[in-house]
């Protein structure tokens, strides 16, 4: 920034031409710390925050969902500034001369060398960066979403209601620990599930007749779902076959059952692959990408100018362009009315306008 300042015809003529040099800078950043930066970039989510930019008015989804602020997370590569030749150690471990990187495990599209940290990102669905934590290279992103979630308690002004995740989050216990310990419903795109006898393919379960239910509703207190056959055998060519009494006029929805989030979070609740709130907030899987696809580009440019090394050096530099994209979306705002970089949301005002 000092180089880039000194460059600046119109900073010199304001300034007198004194100019900060690079080590105040650097003294800067070191009375800081990451608290001091998080507390900064703080500020400006509560300024986001207050303009309604955290959770905008989304007509798509269910008029009674769960209200709240709808999160994404992710993570990406960051190339490190340090040296990529390492040396093993006695026990066949890589190590290099900043013991706070490591080999991402396998070749990156954007770098010959995949050795360096990854940055673990928690934002908003419209975009606005909440918490970002930096771990080597290697660390996988189920060992890191329950910190993530945990760090966001910064914000105690903040609900959170639902947080969309990609397949790579897939377990039965992220499924459970986010519900459970956070009380937030997890989206999480579902790699291939087989239910077991007496369920269809897509997890609907079948009446004794061997039809599909529908739902009826997620009871969140009681921790399951209601599912109802609505009487659809009598439109059935089956209804011929057999005699089933929940046809009859006093049982309204005809006969109905329950699945238990106990039973497998991962399968029957509180948001599984069938339900209306998953499949309305599934399409912003391409919103997610196209956000950290914003983030990667803001990333690598970084990585241009990251001479930093050690875990908290290179935290404070992804917390500042965090800062920056905060800026951003705010200026965005307050000058065009765009509400989100990353959602076609042209039209719809903030909750809170």
């Amino acid at each position: 920034m000092a180089k880039v300042l000194k460059q600046n015809d119109l900073y010199r003529f304001v300034t007198y031409d004194a100019q900060p040099s690079h080590n105040t800078f650097n003294t800067l950043r070191k009375r800081l710390g990451t608290k001091g930066f998080v507390e900064i970039h703080k500020r400006f989510v509560s300024n986001a925050y207050n303009l309604g930019l955290l959770d905008p008015k989304i007509n798509d989804l269910p008029k009674n969902r769960k209200k709240g602020i709808i999160l994404v997370a992710d993570s990406t590569f960051l190339i490190t500034a340090g040296s990529t030749r390492g040396q093993k150690d006695e026990q066949g471990k890589w190590r290099f001369n900043d013991e706070s990187v490591a080999f991402s495990g396998k070749g990156h599209h954007s770098h010959k060398y995949p050795v360096g940290h990854k940055a673990h990102s928690l934002r908003t669905i419209s975009g606005v960066p909440l918490v970002t934590l930096l771990t080597p290279a290697n660390e996988s992103d189920q060992a890191v979403i329950m910190l993530l979630i945990e760090v966001v308690s910064r914000y105690p002004y903040l609900k959170f209601a639902y947080i969309i995740l990609d397949k790579g989050y897939d377990a039965e216990e992220i499924h459970h620990d986010i519900y459970e310990f956070f009380g937030i419903i997890p989206i999480i795109i579902r790699k291939k599930m087989v239910y077991p006898k007496g369920f269809t393919e897509d997890g609907y379960p079948l009446c004794q007749w061997g039809l599909a239910m529908k739902p009826r509703g997620i009871e969140y207190k009681q921790r399951r779902t209601k599912y109802a056959c609505f009487k659809i055998c009598k439109k059935s060519e089956q209804s011929l076959l057999f005699s089933c009494d929940y046809i009859k006029e006093q049982y309204k929805y005809g006969y109905t059952c329950h699945t238990y989030f106990n039973e497998g979070y991962r399968k029957y609740g509180p948001a599984v692959p069938h339900s209306l709130i998953y499949k309305k907030l599934k399409p912003f899987r391409t919103g997610i990408e196209r956000t950290f696809g914003l983030v990667k580009e803001n990333r690598y440019r970084m990585e241009m100018s990251n001479f930093y090394k050690g875990i908290d050096n290179v935290t404070i530099h992804a917390i500042e362009h965090d800062i920056v994209f905060t800026q951003d979306i705010i200026f965005d705002y307050i000058k065009t009315g765009k509400i989100s970089p990353v959602l076609n949301l042209d039209g719809l005002l903030p909750k809170s306008y």
